[in-house]
């Protein structure tokens, strides 16, 4: 052993082959006497080697381990998600289906002949279910009143003398693709948890519908434990006169749940507070003052939003009790529905206002007679995200604050939409300059089941507007519109090696290119053409690049593109280094096996 143990340690040696160097010079330095044979076929080259091995290996798994720590360095798609989740960023369920259905029934004429009876109107109830020809299942979100004044009405039978017997009624309503479950969780001899973590065992959750104990309590999904105030939604009694389907009240509950998803299942997570600590009911004025210490004049309180209860303990984690989820499901993995495919009723509720009054023949008949149909395409989005679109996504969320005043901001919460709400693929925001107030154009894309760029239907939009509208600024007017979807294609020499096969190195070149445009671009980005000319440049084979091409897809091609007059060579830079995309359109490469084409000499 060396008589002086302060030894040198190199600490920035961290692979293999600097880990091997410096082991053969720490015993050549420090144990001159006792080591001496450093051949390769020597036992301590055996040594050597294993010692650097490991340390290889833990090297590797340690700068693993930091850059999975961190949003910006993190590469696991789970974990992405979970940094995600910290930043308040939800990650949606499967993709959710929303559209409108037509109706049908048939109600008895009146004596007069002339107008259906008011008496007979039905009212079909919200979670009706309706199937289409491939299986997929339709809920009704909400009550559609027959009786409407919007809705039409025509003569269906009549007597000889030429009046009508019967009317049949068409009505409108909003549904959405997949069917409630239910699942207990029974909590009867489990202990007091804080922040109790319930999992529903279903891997396609789409919504959590309701949450009930075996008391009958109602807990209340909100966005975060700290929120304690909902609204709830109740049946207003004098629609047809008001105009108004629903009334909200401002409900103050201790027993609400926060709901996260990732590849494992669906989760619930409650509060660490008791039964004892349950303040629920209505919106107190009284509850909702805070102390302001730190002003100069009289009034020394204020309304806060977010502390309405006199308690911390961020709700009620339930205990000694059985919960009862129920939760929405797809139960199709393509919840699109093509014109008139929605056709079939699964299971309605029909009521009748005054039903102890009305003949029961006729309201069977009436319940018989319901009919349904979607007169348009109800088409999804796909939810499939990238680990970088979250990435960006989460850090655009972050900064909003729950406002919304720049385009980040708004770009941001119209990506954290709820997908039951319909979802898109891009989104671009774009101001008017022209306007007296602050008009921004909104402009959107989705994608279809089979993941090609088409328009966003219209129910999606309406709720998009509706759920920025929470955010946006007073003074703003967002207008949204369909984004232009421009198909392109890619058109490449390359001159290759004479060593190797030509048919192999133009194969990989494309397959580089296709990797290049795997992601679809944003409403608005470019094309840039030296990102092309680096990638085959980079092809293991490829001497040079002699030209690459962007060219124009249309219908004219081909069946499937899009049939938008455009023309390449016109958003051509001077420099012929990019091509320049207009705010409203984005470009798709929508074919990438066909729309690929190269050479190779």
């Amino acid at each position: 052993m060396p008589k002086n143990k302060n030894m040198t340690i190199k600490y920035t040696s961290r692979e293999f082959d600097s880990i091997k160097k410096d082991l053969i010079e720490h015993a050549k330095r420090y144990y001159p006497d006792n080591y001496s044979d450093f051949s390769e076929a020597s036992f301590g080259s055996l040594v050597f080697d294993t010692v650097s091995y490991v340390g290889d290996v833990l090297s590797y798994y340690l700068d693993y381990s930091v850059n999975e720590s961190f949003l910006e360095t993190a590469l696991e798609f789970d974990n992405v998600r979970k940094h995600a989740k910290n930043y308040g960023y939800k990650f949606s369920g499967p993709p959710v289906a929303t559209g409108i259905i037509s109706f049908f029934v048939k109600v008895p004429a009146i004596i007069e002949g002339n107008a259906p009876d008011s008496d007979y109107y039905p009212i079909l109830k919200k979670g009706s279910e309706f199937s289409s020809g491939n299986g997929a299942t339709y809920t009704l979100l909400e009550d559609v009143n027959f009786g409407d004044a919007k809705n039409d009405w025509i003569g269906l039978t009549f007597t000889e003398d030429g009046g009508t017997t019967e009317f049949g009624i068409r009505a409108h309503g909003l549904v959405s693709s997949g069917v409630n479950q239910v699942t207990t969780v029974d909590l009867t001899n489990e202990s007091f948890e804080k922040f109790r973590k319930v999992r529903v065992d279903d891997s396609a959750v789409t919504e959590i519908v309701k949450v009930v104990d075996s008391e009958g309590n109602i807990f209340y999904e909100v966005d975060y434990l700290s929120q304690e105030v909902v609204f709830i939604e109740t049946t207003n009694h004098n629609a047809l006169q008001d105009g108004v389907r629903s009334i909200i009240k401002p409900y103050v509950t201790a027993r609400r749940f926060t709901v996260f998803q990732d590849t494992t299942g669906t989760y619930l997570q409650f509060g660490f507070g008791s039964d004892s600590d349950d303040d629920s009911g209505l919106a107190d004025p009284s509850k909702v003052a805070v102390n302001m210490h730190a002003r100069d004049h009289i009034t020394h309180t204020a309304i806060d939003p977010t502390k309405l209860l006199g308690t911390d303990k961020l709700g009620i984690s339930p205990q000694g009790t059985v919960l009862t989820i129920t939760y929405k499901k797809n139960d199709s993995s393509n919840p699109s529905a093509a014109a008139g495919s929605i056709n079939s009723v699964v299971n309605s509720e029909i009521r009748f206002v005054n039903s102890q009054n009305l003949d029961q023949t006729k309201k069977d008949s009436i319940v018989e007679s319901l009919e349904c149909l979607n007169e348009l395409p109800i088409i999804t989005s796909d939810f499939s995200v990238t680990s970088e679109e979250i990435r960006i996504r989460t850090k655009n969320y972050f900064a909003t604050q729950n406002r919304a005043v720049t385009k980040n901001d708004y770009e941001a919460v119209a990506y954290n939409m709820p997908n039951k709400f319909g979802s898109i693929k891009r989104v671009n925001i774009v101001n008017n300059p022209f306007a007296t107030n602050k008009e921004l154009s909104m402009y959107v894309i989705s994608q279809n089941s089979a993941g090609l760029l088409s328009n966003t239907n219209t129910v999606t939009k309406q709720n998009l507007k509706s759920w920025i509208e929470q955010y946006s600024s007073i003074n703003d007017i967002i207008k949204i519109y369909d984004a232009k979807v421009i198909n392109f294609g890619i058109d490449f020499e390359v001159m290759t090696d004479n060593r190797y096969d030509t048919t192999g190195v133009l194969s990989s070149a494309i397959q580089r290119v296709k990797n290049l445009y795997s992601d679809t671009l944003y409403i608005g980005e470019p094309i840039y053409v030296n990102d092309i000319y680096n990638i085959l440049s980079k092809t293991e084979g490829v001497i040079d690049v002699k030209k690459v091409e962007i060219i124009n897809r249309s219908t004219n091609d081909g069946t499937g593109y899009n049939s938008l007059p455009f023309v390449m060579k016109d958003v051509k830079s001077t420099d012929g280094t990019f091509y320049k995309a207009p705010k409203n359109v984005i470009f798709e490469l929508r074919y990438p096996d066909d729309d690929i084409t190269g050479r190779a000499t």
